[in-house]
């Protein structure tokens, strides 16, 4: 069996939509539609992975990501957000940010969505084998300090890479509207 993914979204069509698009992929896929019901299918099921949407009625994403992410027996589990618009600073603005893998904007595409899930559990994966192997030569000491060593540098490359796909996002509406001030310009003359 596929790794397992938890897919958290109020709207029950695109949780449907998610989980077919994974299934035919080999993962195994569970749906929540809130953040409750998240953190309750936690208690009952291991998940590899934790796709969640941001804008949610009652506990939004980014709560139940801080609830997630200060359980002891959750910490670990990776989890990428889900939005309807690209993330910009003002959205994250006192937000975990630095806690997530990474979003995805909807709509997306199959190719996408299994990328980005493909990439976070691919680097996970050599965290953990990593983590056995030093934890064969050197000790569970040193095993645990390069996890938690590794998972920081994780944590701040994606909070890069969160940043800058977030301007790259500014910086592409602030040129569609030089050209379209533009095309204006030229109607006008």
């Amino acid at each position: 069996m596929g790794k397992k993914i938890l897919i958290v979204d109020d709207e029950y069509e695109v949780a449907e939509i998610v989980k077919k698009m994974l299934e035919s992929e080999g993962y195994e896929v569970i749906k929540a539609h809130s953040g409750e019901e998240c953190l309750e299918t936690l208690k009952k099921e291991k998940v590899d992975l934790i796709l969640l949407d941001i804008l949610m009625p009652g506990m939004d994403g980014w709560e139940t990501l801080e609830k997630i992410k200060s359980n002891e027996k959750w910490k670990d589990i990776p989890v990428s957000m889900l939005t309807a618009l690209p993330l910009t600073p003002e959205d994250t603005k006192g937000k975990p940010i630095n806690l997530i893998e990474n979003y995805i904007v909807k709509p997306f595409s199959k190719k996408t969505l299994v990328r980005k899930i493909e990439d976070i559990l691919e680097r996970e994966e050599e965290i953990e084998k990593m983590y056995e192997k030093i934890k064969k030569e050197v000790g569970e000491e040193e095993a645990e300090e390069y996890k938690k060593l590794s998972m920081a540098v994780n944590r701040h490359r994606r909070l890069i890479a969160v940043i800058v796909d977030s301007a790259v996002s500014e910086l592409k509406e602030s040129i569609k509207n030089v050209i379209l001030s533009q095309k204006r310009m030229i109607e006008i003359m």
